[in-house]
């Protein structure tokens, strides 16, 4: 089983609390004498927000997705147990229960528990649960395809919904985003925006990160919309524009970050080949600062990387498993290089050179590394940056900054890039191109479940 969070049976604490099971109370044999009159009917959003967040970090940006898909991106290397056999394409229906169910019992009802608690009062708590929830859909449709949503969160009163089709996902998407910029951009408010793990309470921030989540999901469909690339420049225009606007979560030493818990207890993957023969490679540089910020321990390990020639063994750097780690959802980096494809497939050149310096500089600072330095050997240098406009260079950009995130996963079904070769023993012919539907499903709401395998495309990559 995949391992589980040490916060977890808090929010599935507030899960019962605020009325997931269908049973009421005033229906328990002693309810008159065991009801506490003194208990609160309903915690405040103040206190569910935070739990929600670091749920939403830890399933989304954590072990339960992100080890999987930079498994099959060969940005780790699986070694025993679990993630051995996950590196070689196998991940089944069980493997999957957790993540698909964390998502709606601990992140998609409670974000609804605040959206219905804020109604006609709190718009800021509302409009930060509805970022979140876009969120939430995104990666999960993202991995799974078609999703339950619309007969969804209803407890009892539907426990077989059906499955949203992932093209009307999208839009909920979209329309949930452009909600939550209303709301956020309303003036009174009965309860301020307290509790927020993420921006502190900062509205405007929250408002550049649903525009900025919309240029990630435009730009998703540009296989799919003609717009997408136009669509997603003006929404990337409003959204991050300084290093201080990463949407993000740092754990804690109560909390620790998901990958540390992992390593930890498991320590059962390595770093990948693929992702530092890329840095190794790149022209005019000699050491990428990116190596020692992903990497941990080169010279000193002994062995090789799997699937390198370049570099000695290593082990997944503090970036990841530090106990306070930084979980990225979505990053300034990453909406530079959103615009840098969009306005190279548009025929800006000039601004996607920009817009990809923008990026790399980004990546690099978020890396720890020094600005100066950075434009003095990085971007300044002719032979690494020869204003390469490729979608395959922007691409692998992408991919380098992107480690540690879903998005070279949906990148890399969208585009192509990076190439990848096939795992050595690998148990089917191609990498997979999409996560099975959870075994609980299966069991429970067969009728509703798509029949798909894991080599099937999902609906924006067909």
């Amino acid at each position: 089983m995949i391992m589980k969070k040490q916060i977890k049976n808090s929010i599935l604490g507030f899960a019962v609390l605020f009325g997931v099971f269908s049973c009421a109370p005033e229906d328990w044999i002693d309810y008159s004498i065991n009801n506490d009159p003194d208990a609160p009917s309903t915690v405040p959003m103040s206190l569910i927000l935070p739990a929600v967040q670091q749920s939403v970090a830890y399933q989304l940006n954590g072990n339960n997705t992100v080890r999987t898909t930079a498994l099959w991106m060969q940005q780790f290397d699986g070694v025993a147990r679990q993630s051995f056999t996950e590196t070689r394409y196998q991940l089944t229906p069980a493997d999957v229960n957790n993540v698909f169910d964390d998502i709606y019992s601990e992140i998609l009802i409670n974000c609804k528990i605040i959206i219905d608690q804020a109604e006609g009062s709190s718009p800021h708590f509302s409009g930060v649960a509805k970022v979140l929830t876009a969120l939430s859909l995104g990666v999960a449709t993202d991995l799974f395809g078609d999703i339950p949503y619309s007969e969804a969160l209803q407890g009892s009163d539907n426990l077989t919904p059906a499955y949203d089709s992932q093209e009307s996902i999208y839009q909920t998407i979209f329309s949930l985003l452009d909600s939550a910029i209303s709301d956020l951009s309303q003036s009174d408010n009965v309860f301020s925006l307290a509790g927020d793990l993420m921006y502190d309470g900062d509205v405007s921030k929250w408002i550049k990160a649903a525009y900025s989540l919309k240029a990630r999901h435009y730009i998703q469909l540009s296989n799919k919309s003609a717009s997408a690339y136009s669509d997603a420049i003006a929404a990337a225009e409003l959204g991050f524009s300084d290093e201080g606007d990463d949407l993000a979560l740092t754990f804690d030493s109560d909390d620790k970050s998901p990958f540390y818990q992992f390593m930890d207890q498991r320590g059962d993957i390595v770093m990948g080949g693929k992702l530092y023969d890329i840095l190794y490679d790149l022209p005019g540089i000699f050491w990428d600062p990116r190596i020692d910020f992903y990497f941990d321990d080169f010279f000193g390990a002994g062995g090789s990387v799997a699937g390198s020639e370049n570099a000695d063994a290593s082990l997944p750097g503090t970036f990841l498993t530090a106990e306070d780690a930084t979980v990225y959802l979505m990053s300034l980096a990453e909406l530079h290089f959103i615009k840098a494809e969009a306005n190279a497939a548009l025929g800006n050149t000039a601004q996607a050179i920009t817009d990809l310096e923008n990026g790399i500089v980004s990546s690099m600072l978020k890396a720890g590394a020094d600005y100066d330095e950075v434009m003095e050997d990085y971007i300044l240098d002719a032979a690494f940056f020869a204003q390469d406009t490729s979608l395959e260079n922007i691409i692998t950009h992408k991919y380098i900054d992107g480690f540690g995130t879903n998005q070279p996963y949906a990148d890399w079904r969208r585009t192509g890039f990076p190439q990848l070769d096939l795992a050595i023993g690998a148990v089917i012919p191609q990498i997979p191109t999409r996560f099975p539907y959870p075994q609980d499903e299966l069991n429970y709401n067969a009728a509703n479940v798509p029949s798909v395998s894991i080599t099937d495309k999902v609906w924006w990559d067909e």
